[in-house]
C-alpha cells in the first residue's frame, strides 16, 4: 500500500525541478543583462519553493539523505532572503540556527515514523517511479558513495556560500559557489541517470549551461578590473 502511494505520487517531485531550473535560469538571464554575475532576490524564493517541494518529495520516497539537505538548503534559502532586507529585521543567528535543528529533528522523526510500518528501510533508497517500475533497483556501494560525493558538495555550495554571506552581512553568489556546482552537477547527474530517478536528475541537467555561464560571466569581470 505504502509502494503503491510512493509510485502514484512520484510525478509531484517534478515541481521541485521546475522551481530548481527557472531560479538559475532567471539568475542567469538577470547576469546576463547586467554584464556580470548577479543574484536576484527570486532566486533565493525560488530555491526555498524548490527546496520544500523536493523535501516533501524525499519523505514520501523515504530518501533520508536528500531530506536532510533539503531542509538545511531552505533554511539557507530563508537566511539569504532574510539578507536582502533591512538589518533591523534580520534574524538573531542563534534563534536561526536553533530553529533549523528544530526543524531538521522533527523531520527525522516523521522520517523514523513512516518507516516503521516497512520491513525494509535504506537510508539510500531507489524511488520508483510509474513508467520504470522494472528498473534496476541494486546499485554497487561505488555509486552510492559517487553520489552521496555529489550531494555533498550540492550541499557545501550552500553552506559555503552562507559562511561568506554570514561574514559579509549580504547575498552573494561567489566564484566558489559555481565551481562547487558544477563538480557536484556532473557527479549528481551521472547518479541519478544511473538510478533511473529523472526527479532529481532534470535540476543537474538544466544547471549545466548557467554554471559555466556565470563562471566566465566572473572571469570577464575580473579581465576587465585588472585592465
Amino acid at each position: 500500500m505504502i509502494e503503491s502511494v510512493q509510485i502514484a505520487l512520484y510525478p509531484l517531485g517534478f515541481v521541485s525541478s521546475l522551481f530548481f531550473a527557472s531560479r538559475f535560469l532567471i539568475q542567469w538571464l538577470f547576469s546576463e543583462n547586467k554584464g556580470r554575475s548577479l543574484v536576484p532576490k527570486v532566486f533565493w524564493i525560488l530555491s526555498f519553493c524548490g527546496n520544500i517541494m523536493l523535501a516533501i518529495h524525499s519523505l514520501i520516497q523515504m530518501q533520508s539523505h536528500i531530506l536532510v539537505i533539503q531542509i538545511i538548503n531552505a533554511f539557507i534559502a530563508l537566511r539569504n532572503i532574510n539578507f536582502m532586507g533591512t538589518p533591523e529585521t534580520r534574524w538573531p543567528l542563534n534563534k536561526f540556527l536553533f530553529t533549523m535543528a528544530a526543524t531538521l529533528l522533527a523531520t527525522l522523526a516523521t522520517l523514523f515514523l513512516l518507516g516503521l510500518g516497512q520491513d525494509h528501510v535504506s537510508f539510500f533508497r531507489i524511488p520508483i517511479a510509474p513508467w520504470n517500475r522494472g528498473y534496476e533497483q541494486h546499485l554497487s556501494w561505488i555509486w552510492h558513495f559517487m553520489g552521496t560525493i555529489g550531494l555533498l558538495l550540492f550541499s557545501s555550495r550552500f553552506i559555503i556560500q552562507w559562511c561568506l554571506a554570514e561574514m559579509a552581512k549580504k547575498s552573494f553568489l561567489g566564484k566558489s559557489f559555481w565551481w562547487i556546482s558544477l563538480l557536484g552537477d556532473i557527479l549528481c547527474l551521472a547518479y541519478f541517470i544511473k538510478l533511473g530517478d529523472s526527479v532529481n536528475y532534470i535540476g543537474p541537467l538544466f544547471g549545466l549551461i548557467p554554471y559555466v555561464r556565470n563562471l566566465i560571466l566572473m572571469q570577464r569581470e575580473k579581465i576587465a578590473y585588472e585592465t
